[in-house]
C-alpha cells in the first residue's frame, strides 16, 4: 500500500543531521544509480549530498541505508545547490513511500536521538 505524505508546513517537522549512504536515480533518464551522502533527515525529507546534480522538481527513485535497513521511496528535488566542500546539496521531499518503508524510517528517527544520548 502506497501512502502519500501531506503537510501542512513540512520545513517545521524535526530534523536529524546524520552521515549515511544513499543512492538515487532519476526517473526520467537511463537508468543509472547515483551514489550519494545523507546528511539531513526527516519524515518529510531528506537533504543528499551527490557529486551529480539534478533539476529541481525532478521525480527521484531513492534508497536510503540507514544503520543496518534500507528505506526506498519517491521523492522530487525541491531544492538542488551547491554544497559547501564540493558537489550539490539535493533538497528531496518524501512523495510517496509505502507502509513497511515508512515504519522502518519512523523507526530509525526514534532510534537515533537515543544514540547521541537524547530523547527523541
Amino acid at each position: 500500500m502506497k501512502d502519500e505524505f501531506e503537510f501542512p508546513d513540512r520545513r517545521h517537522l524535526d530534523r536529524l543531521r546524520v552521515d549515511y549512504p544513499a543512492s538515487y536515480v532519476q526517473t526520467d533518464q537511463p537508468y543509472v544509480q547515483r551514489t550519494a551522502r545523507l546528511t539531513n533527515l526527516s519524515m518529510a525529507g531528506v537533504k543528499l549530498v551527490s557529486s551529480s546534480p539534478v533539476k529541481t522538481g525532478e521525480l527521484l527513485d531513492v534508497t536510503l541505508t540507514l544503520a543496518d535497513r534500507e528505506v526506498s521511496f519517491k521523492g522530487r528535488a525541491v531544492h538542488v545547490g551547491p554544497a559547501k566542500d564540493e558537489g550539490f546539496e539535493l533538497g528531496i521531499s518524501i512523495e510517496e513511500i509505502d507502509d513497511r518503508e515508512r515504519g522502518t524510517l519512523i523507526r530509525f528517527l526514534s532510534w537515533i536521538p537515543s544514540q547521541l544520548g537524547r530523547s527523541p
